[in-house]
């Protein structure tokens, strides 16, 4: 290679560094919000009064959504965004086996995320995860078949310590909670959160993740329980005086339409700003669903509710944009992206 040709590719290798030195100088994060999509949302044992039949139905249901490939696929999504932090929702295991045995791992959604991002070259670590919905169901008079629901927070690795330092990670579960009918009975539905601190260059934020529970038009129950879950995040990030990034799947519709509940309504109330909204209209960036799984396995459908959620407080957000929008998906939901600024 001459002289000049040396210069103009480490010119060209200078300026592609330049915006994330710039990001790092001006003490910029981006954040994530992503639903993995559990492969069901549990429909079936609303119209299937057997429970192992309902429970037979679910799992081949989550079988055939294709959480392997979709892990994948959200790898490379996120190899393409490059967040700093990544609010994960409904992130399940599922295992299977004899009643009364040991069960089997069959699918393990964040392992299979972090072996995805692995081969993709991407430096991610868990920084909190939290077990919540726990419950074994009966797939015959022998086999059982059990799952567990997860929130997590995912930090990038590669970014200087100097650039960016994690710290003080919490984690809790709300008082509200919900029963999901089963049968004849119901099944608790325990829902939370996780935070934690973020310095970037001496100033620090505070970065919660949380999934509240989903609306159901027939048990108004299931919105009281929402809005009091937000109630109870708002409580507790009000309780720093740190700006704070609040990022996840909330369930209630930021936009005018189907599953509107007060819980964003609260949220903006309380002097958080919908980072969306900085940039975009109302009647913008819907983020469910992409596809119905339950009912009518991989439809495409168009989103007709924005449901998946960054707010931020005592922030600059500087951009935002959806990812996970295009064929093949994912996930049902669509993910957000911001960044957002800490004090110059």
């Amino acid at each position: 290679m001459n002289r000049r040709l040396w210069l103009l590719a480490a010119l060209c290798f200078s300026l592609a560094q330049l915006p994330a030195k710039a990001d790092a100088d001006k003490r910029i994060v981006k954040v994530m919000t992503r639903n993995m999509d559990a492969g069901t949302d549990f429909e079936w044992f609303f119209v299937i009064p057997d429970v192992t039949l309902a429970a037979q139905t679910t799992f081949s249901e989550v079988l055939g959504s294709n959480i392997p490939g979709r892990a994948a696929l959200l790898a490379k999504e996120i190899a393409a965004e490059q967040p700093d932090l990544i609010a994960l929702e409904e992130v399940t295991t599922w295992k299977a086996g004899p009643a009364g045995g040991e069960p089997t791992v069959v699918l393990d959604q964040l392992q299979l995320l972090l072996e995805a991002l692995a081969a993709e070259g991407q430096h991610y670590e868990v920084v909190a995860s939290q077990s919540l919905a726990n419950a074994s169901l009966p797939l015959s008079a022998t086999e059982v078949v059990s799952f567990t629901d997860h929130d997590v927070i995912l930090a990038r690795t590669d970014r200087k310590q100097s650039e960016m330092a994690l710290s003080n990670v919490q984690q809790g579960v709300y008082q509200a909670e919900f029963g999901f009918p089963v049968g004849t009975g119901f099944l608790l539905v325990p829902r939370g959160w996780l935070s934690v601190d973020v310095k970037v260059r001496g100033k620090v934020m505070r970065f919660f993740c949380t999934h509240l529970e989903s609306p159901i038009s027939s048990i108004p129950e299931s919105t009281t329980v929402q809005v009091a879950q937000a109630d109870e995040l708002l409580a507790i990030a009000g309780a720093t005086k740190l700006p704070v990034v609040l990022a996840g799947d909330f369930n209630a519709n930021a936009e005018n339409g189907p599953d509107h509940t007060p819980t964003t309504d609260h949220i903006l109330a309380a002097g958080f700003t919908d980072t969306w909204r900085v940039f975009n209209p109302p009647g913008t960036g819907y983020t469910w669903p992409l596809f119905l799984e339950d009912f009518l396995s991989g439809t495409p459908v168009v989103p007709f509710e924005r449901i998946d959620l960054v707010y931020e407080r005592g922030l600059n957000t500087l951009g935002v944009e959806q990812s996970g929008l295009l064929p093949p998906w994912p996930s049902d939901h669509v993910g957000v992206v911001s960044r957002v600024q800490l004090e110059p």
